[in-house]
């Protein structure tokens, strides 16, 4: 699959990003998009949406033509530099030393982006720390890098390589002491006698400082080894040290003639505590006033990023939809809370039916079996969602045209990860879910998060999740975690919820139940974890159910899966309104039954829908013929069934003629279920379903 395939809107010239960037991705000029105050931009959307693929494609294909530097903020190696010496480093200063490096690499127009003012603070923060005079030295030569000399800082800069580090290796005054020593002092008058006075200003701006560099630095040193809040904060100035040397870099008639475009600074996994310290901060000095000309694009899993969700606001934050609209005439409006404020949520496209039609074609060659891509096509469409990185998978997995009845049979089909073929469904799993796993999942439950998953995978609601957690069977799956926590789990990870699905996105649960099933002749868990919620709502006392109407619905959807459809048959024979009272019911309830999963193993619910196969009345032969009619028209895996629709209306209009009582509503849900049948519509949609039906 083409890196940008869906990302058209966002990276073609002209599009979103050249203009955000001022150059697109031929080196050329476009007119700049925002300023002087810009957005930070959120990419959101969960797993598999395509945001690391973005973010990497902006490093890669523009990173030649402006100054462009990527983090990621879940990289392991920060932590491990940061161990090295943590009175002095933490993981944020590292992603920061990283940061100033990329940009004193550019080798564009301009030459290297120099990074004296975070140089400061961290020869500050690394003098306030009781180091041996060796371990100063090597420290404070380390960050010489990002000095890299730049118009007005080439004395300072030599001043710095012909011995100053030495000079400043010299402190090792507590951090506590009212002065950091005379190295600090010095260190100023250097800046000062270089010609930077402005890297002193950046420094007299600190909190409390009351204009004095020397005094910002000592708080700064302070608060960073204080910890807790005071070191985020103490970060978060530092982030803004580097941020004005970027801009300082695009200051004045030189740079004028020489810089292009904006620099700009790509987190990826922003959602971590890295990007959080680093977005906040940057937010909160926009707020604030401090405007600077760097670019911020980071990822965020969920729609709404939890940093910002108790944020009080009377306006919903800027969004973006570049499948659906043009970029929006940003402004900064308090009414969305002071860090929202400065945020635009860029909602990751999903790919396009036609997008689908071409990888497919593409992948399998423009094979001649026109029914069988049509089919792969459908599958496709209803277990990705459209969500890119799901696509690509199953068209992988599509590549032979399989022959399909349900669409559960494609996720059998082979894929590669890292060399391996695998179940196509073990590979998404894999990548969506184990390589992404909930960033604050106890470390007990890292192991067995996916086998969790797959056995909640039949609960519709977190009343269902909450018996199967408590059954003994799964003890040991479920340990201390609940269902609630579970729940937040998903969401966090950018998963979306679904009112009548305990996993609510449609192709994940897929991928769940069809690990649970196993191969069509097994399937015992798969029927264990039904009839457990089976009995969980029998003995319950009849009441009303939120997702079903009642309990006794809910619970023979599950006796229906588990156990065959002779109980649910009996009880719609036995509530059956003859008479007409509660016959909208009546008819929810039967919907609800029909909403089970397609059963594992032979499907005869073709067979069903035409002859009866229960033994009794006339009433439950017919309703036994009804409910398999229903049961295939509400079959999300598997295309929309014609035959079907037209046995559920004949059969409606059957019970109509019979039951006269009944007869305006059965003939009203005929129309209505035939209507929507036909026009390739679940008979009752859900949030993780709304997208079958056009394409299926």
């Amino acid at each position: 699959m083409s890196r940008d395939l869906g990302l058209e809107e966002l990276l073609d010239e002209r599009g979103f990003f050249p203009r955000l960037l001022g150059r697109n991705a031929r080196g050329r000029d476009e007119k700049l998009l925002y300023g002087p105050d810009l957005p930070v931009v959120l990419l959101t959307g969960g797993p598999g949406m395509g945001k690391q693929r973005l973010v990497e494609v902006l490093r890669d294909r523009f990173g030649p033509k402006v100054p462009v530097a990527y983090v990621d903020c879940a990289d392991a190696r920060y932590a491990e530099e940061a161990a090295r010496r943590p009175s002095c480093r933490s993981v944020v200063t590292e992603a920061l030393y990283d940061i100033a490096q990329r940009m004193g690499e550019w080798e564009g127009p301009g030459g290297a982006l120099s990074s004296p003012r975070f140089f400061a603070g961290m020869a500050a923060v690394t003098a306030g720390q009781q180091l041996r005079r060796r371990d100063m030295e090597q420290e404070l030569a380390r960050y010489r890098v990002v000095l890299r000399p730049s118009k007005g800082l080439g004395r300072f800069t030599r001043n710095v390589v012909a011995g100053y580090l030495s000079a400043l290796a010299g402190v090792v005054a507590p951090v506590a002491a009212p002065l950091v020593g005379a190295a600090l002092t010095e260190f100023l008058e250097q800046l000062a006698s270089a010609g930077a006075e402005p890297v002193r200003a950046t420094y007299g701006d600190y909190p409390g400082a009351a204009g004095s560099p020397g005094t910002g630095l000592r708080l700064l040193t302070h608060d960073f080894q204080h910890g807790g809040d005071e070191r985020r904060f103490a970060e978060g100035f530092l982030f803004r040290a580097l941020r004005e040397d970027l801009d300082a870099a695009y200051s004045g008639l030189g740079a004028a003639l020489t810089r292009v475009g904006r620099p700009a600074v790509l987190l990826q996994h922003a959602n971590w505590p890295v990007g959080r310290v680093l977005l906040a901060a940057a937010l909160a000095d926009r707020a604030d006033g401090h405007r600077d000309r760097t670019v911020l694009v980071a990822t965020e899993r969920m729609a709404r990023p939890l940093f910002l969700a108790d944020e009080p606001r009377t306006e919903e934050l800027a969004h973006y939809r570049p499948d659906q609209e043009e970029p929006p005439g940003w402004q900064r409006l308090p009414a969305r809370g002071r860090l929202g404020q400065g945020v635009l949520l860029l909602r990751m496209p999903l790919l396009t039916t036609e997008h689908l039609h071409q990888q497919l074609q593409r992948h399998t060659g423009g094979a001649p079996q026109a029914a069988r891509l049509r089919r792969a096509q459908s599958a496709v469409h209803r277990l990705s969602g459209h969500r890119p990185r799901t696509v690509q998978r199953l068209v992988e997995a599509a590549g032979e045209l399989p022959e399909l009845d349900n669409d559960r049979e494609l996720l059998d089909q082979p894929a590669v990860l890292d060399g391996e073929p695998l179940p196509v469904r073990d590979v998404l799993l894999t990548e969506l879910v184990l390589r992404q796993l909930p960033e604050h999942l106890p470390v007990e439950h890292t192991g067995r998060w996916l086998d969790l998953l797959t056995q909640l995978s039949v609960a519709h609601t977190g009343d269902c999740a909450r018996a199967l957690l408590r059954s003994p069977e799964l003890a040991g799956t479920a340990g201390t975690i609940t269902a609630d926590e579970v729940q937040r789990y998903l969401l966090e990870s950018g998963w979306p919820a679904c009112e009548r699905h305990f996993i609510g996105d449609f192709g994940l649960r897929q991928m769940l139940m069809s690990r649970l099933h196993g191969p069509p002749q097994e399937g015992a868990e798969w029927r264990r974890n039904h009839s457990l919620l089976h009995a969980h709502y029998r003995t319950r006392a009849e009441s009303p159910d939120r997702a079903f109407g009642t309990t006794a619905a809910h619970g023979l959807n599950h006796d229906l899966v588990a156990n065959g459809p002779e109980r649910a048959v009996r009880h719609l024979a036995g509530a059956f309104p003859a008479d007409g009272v509660g016959t909208e019911e009546w008819c929810d309830q039967l919907l609800a039954l029909a909403q089970a999963p397609a059963p594992g193993g032979r499907d005869d619910r073709h067979a069903r829908m035409t002859v009866a196969r229960i033994e009794g009345a006339k009433l439950e032969r017919q309703l036994d013929e009804l409910l398999h009619a229903v049961w295939l028209c509400e079959e999300r895996t598997r295309p929309p069934d014609t035959a079907a629709a037209e046995r559920t209306v004949h059969l409606l209009h059957e019970l109509a003629r019979e039951y006269a009582g009944a007869a305006p509503v059965l003939t009203t849900r005929a129309e209505l279920w035939g209507r929507r049948a036909r026009n390739r519509q679940p008979l009752q949609s859900c949030s993780c379903t709304a997208h079958i039906g056009e394409g299926s």
